[in-house]
């Protein structure tokens, strides 16, 4: 399936005024608040008036709101037809686990169709040429930042999760030989936005997975992965959305370092518990 709207708004995205971004970035990240409200209160959600929605739909291509509108409902209606059914017998703990399972396999989904190729070949790149990697996430993202260093470090042997307790002098790193990966979501920690300045004023690349092109760590990074995970109706919904997310990182630069001879001599090897 298509997601036109998608499509347009990723290809019209660098020519946008700021206050047209936050609008598209809005789509992007949460289509269905643009499929339920009218054009008024989506302008209220993102902080921009009726009018600035309405101008950002014939910027993208639509003949008005309405029609993009159109669209999604068309969309999200799909969605939902192709959710579970309840099975002949089947428990109402075994349905309501099977519907939110089926959520994430489709809020996966959403966010495959709005990857963008080019920027994940930057960041693998960039992974793989760095000679040092530091991995920083404050609060529900430390969880992420702890997964991704651990896995790199153990593919690669060159990652470190930065913990900012006992690291404060761990950006003294070599910039053209190294990479920061900074996770950032929505409420963003204040340390991390600072954490991203201070890379940026040494000159180190920045590579940050968040949730918005105009979160506040965007402006400093160097490459930007913007993930959809503010789903309305569930606040957690970024863990499978992120994690599969990352999963699937760490497939391709276990793939890459394979053909490349980069990865740990100890990556094939499993450590076993001598036994008693």
């Amino acid at each position: 399936m298509s997601l036109t709207y998608v499509e347009k708004t990723k290809q019209k995205f660098p020519e946008l005024s700021k206050g047209l971004k936050k609008v598209a970035d809005e789509l992007l990240s949460e289509p269905l608040s643009f499929a339920i409200h009218p054009a008024k209160k989506v302008g209220a959600i993102i902080g921009v008036s009726e009018t600035m929605v309405i101008r950002f739909c014939h910027e993208i291509g639509y003949a008005g709101y309405s029609d993009l509108q159109k669209e999604l409902r068309h969309i999200f209606l799909d969605l939902e037809k192709t959710g579970p059914q309840k099975k002949m017998g089947e428990t109402a703990i075994m349905q309501s686990f099977s519907q939110q399972l089926m959520a994430d396999v489709h809020r996966i989904q959403d966010n495959l169709e709005q990857l963008d190729e080019e920027t994940l070949e930057k960041a693998i790149q960039k992974i793989l040429s760095s000679e040092k990697i530091l991995v920083a996430g404050y609060y529900h993202s430390f969880a992420f930042a702890h997964w991704l260093s651990f896995n790199l470090n153990y593919i690669l042997g060159n990652a470190s999760l930065y913990r900012p307790e006992t690291d404060a002098g761990l950006l003294n790193l070599p910039a053209d030989k190294s990479c920061l990966i900074i996770f950032s979501f929505y409420r963003y920690a204040v340390d991390t936005i600072t954490l991203a300045k201070e890379a940026k004023e040494k000159g180190i690349p920045i590579i940050t997975i968040t949730d918005s092109r105009v979160s506040p760590v965007a402006e400093f990074a160097d490459i930007v992965i913007p993930l959809k995970v503010n789903y309305q109706n569930s606040f957690v919904a970024k863990g499978p959305v992120t994690l599969s997310f990352l999963n699937a990182l760490l497939m391709e630069i276990i793939e890459r370092g394979e053909s490349q001879g980069s990865l740990q001599p100890t990556y094939k090897y499993f450590i076993k518990d001598e036994e008693k």
